[in-house]
């Protein structure tokens, strides 16, 4: 193989490890800020056409309602959350990338713990300001009261009745 195609797949190669690299610090910053309680940070992870849908919970599409969703959670009464992820799995083609991960979380409000668990699935789009969520959706697994734990007859008890 010529030096210059050797170059030019190693160059590929690098672009891609740098691509997935930002792919998954912008997931981590979502959870940062979602862990940190710095909601209105979170808008700016999305393109302006963005499309997000977390499981039963809400949907909003574009900037100004993802926004107004995040800053919603800010003015919640007793409101705790931690989220952690794993697995994260990321697909690059050009300047559109998918990715799936993998979410364990503990939700409190008012005097009540919830394990959470679910998958994200997200699309993101390479921008000038650089990688964004376009999409954004969560599958809940279940979301149950810590004494009841996920192995009872009931897997969603925060979802809207």
């Amino acid at each position: 193989m010529s030096d210059d195609k050797t170059i030019k797949r190693l160059e590929a190669r690098i672009k891609l490890l740098e691509d997935r690299e930002e792919i998954r610090s912008l997931r981590d910053s979502y959870h940062a800020a979602i862990n940190d309680g710095r909601y209105s940070d979170i808008a700016k992870l999305f393109t302006d056409d963005a499309y997000v849908k977390l499981g039963y919970l809400s949907e909003s599409h574009g900037k100004a309602e993802i926004e107004a969703t995040f800053q919603g959670m800010e003015e919640r009464d007793r409101f705790f959350i931690k989220q952690m992820i794993h697995s994260h799995r990321i697909f690059v083609d050009g300047d559109r990338g998918t990715g799936h991960s993998y979410l364990e979380a503990r939700y409190g409000r008012f005097g009540v713990s919830y394990l959470v668990s679910g998958r994200y699935d997200d699309v993101y789009y390479r921008t000038e300001a650089g990688w964004l969520f376009k999409e954004m959706t969560i599958d809940f697994y279940y979301t149950v009261p810590n004494g009841v734990g996920w192995t009872g007859d009931e897997l969603h008890y925060l979802k809207p009745k």
